[in-house]
């Protein structure tokens, strides 16, 4: 795949380069590097900050609390037999991470997470129900505040970063419905 990129990009350049002033090209490219760069330290700020506090919060009774009531929302998905209490605590940081709008910082959790569901798992060579939900449930990532694209917003100048909140959860919860209904739909012809 490495190829096929590298090849279209020398295509692009020696195309712009021959149909344009190669000025253009070369402060199209340093000024696209910027943006990716500025764009990597804002996400990775975000990213940091927030396994920061979840790991100042794994450290304290406050996460065991906050697992508690955060999974007993979306107990009712789950077979009580696949999932053990450290998986619980798993998708739970996973649904607060997203919730919030940082899912990179996610990520960790919703590994570990699937990783907890495997050793409950009757079958190691299929998913259960569980895992399937847990995986839809990160993906399709329900969202309260999407931190990360107002942090975009605002490196990017926007005039009101946050005017995005009402429609990310519009979206976010029409996606979840969908793809939870989907999920139960299919699920009875793959048992």
């Amino acid at each position: 795949m490495s190829i096929i990129f590298s090849f279209i990009f020398i295509i692009c350049v020696i195309f712009s380069c021959v149909f344009l002033s190669p000025n253009i090209v070369l402060e199209s490219i340093t000024n696209s590097a910027k943006g990716a760069i500025e764009n990597i330290c804002i996400i990775a700020s975000m990213l940091i900050f927030w396994s920061g506090i979840f790991n100042i919060m794994s450290n304290t009774k406050l996460l065991s609390k906050i697992s508690k009531k955060l999974y007993s929302v979306f107990s009712f998905l789950f077979k009580k037999d696949e999932v053990s209490d450290k998986a619980k605590e798993y998708i739970s940081l996973n649904l607060a991470s997203n919730i919030m709008g940082v899912g990179n910082a996610a990520t960790v959790n919703s590994l570990n997470g699937i990783e907890e569901l495997q050793k409950s798992n009757k079958d190691k060579k299929k998913l259960n129900k569980s895992m399937a939900t847990f995986i839809l449930l990160n993906t399709s990532s329900l969202q309260i505040i999407p931190t990360s694209m107002i942090s975009l917003r605002v490196l990017y100048g926007s005039q009101n970063p946050s005017a995005i909140i009402i429609p990310v959860i519009i979206v976010s919860v029409i996606s979840l419905s969908v793809a939870l209904i989907s999920l139960n739909l299919i699920w009875r012809f793959y048992e």
